[in-house]
């Protein structure tokens, strides 16, 4: 296991704040069709969201993961992935449960869990690629 070096912890920050502003993207997208509950949620986990990514930089310089490189290269990727289409998605529950993985990763990362780390990103792309719209 490695400590993220700035750089990385940067990268991992933008990509919180931008997996966090895509869930607010959804969440307006689809006001019409969220229970009052289900924006209550997503409100809640956005800000959630937000907050990991801003304490994965205060604690960066403490933060490991096995395979560093692997790791963030997997988390951009589907950070690409999610903003550019949770837009449209037709399943509410669907941007629930992105939400809601991507923020269990966020508390990996800042339990630093490597074994949660590995987990929770094989959990995000099995909710992002592997469940049907």
């Amino acid at each position: 296991m490695a400590n993220l070096t700035s750089e990385q912890a940067n990268q991992l920050s933008d990509d919180f704040f931008y997996l966090a502003m895509a869930i607010g993207d959804f969440r307006y997208a689809n006001w019409e069709r969220l229970t009052l509950e289900e924006n209550k949620e997503l409100s809640e986990i956005q800000g959630a969201i937000l907050s990991c990514g801003e304490d994965i930089l205060a604690f960066s310089t403490t933060l490991v993961m096995d395979e560093v490189g692997e790791s963030l290269a997997k988390i951009r990727s589907i950070t690409g992935e999610i903003r550019g289409t949770i837009k449209g998605l037709k399943s509410i529950q669907k941007g629930l449960d992105a939400a809601s993985t991507i923020l269990i990763l966020g508390v990996a990362i800042l339990k630093r869990d490597p074994m949660g780390i590995g987990n929770s990103i094989k959990d995000l792309f099995m909710v992002w690629k592997g469940s049907p719209e």
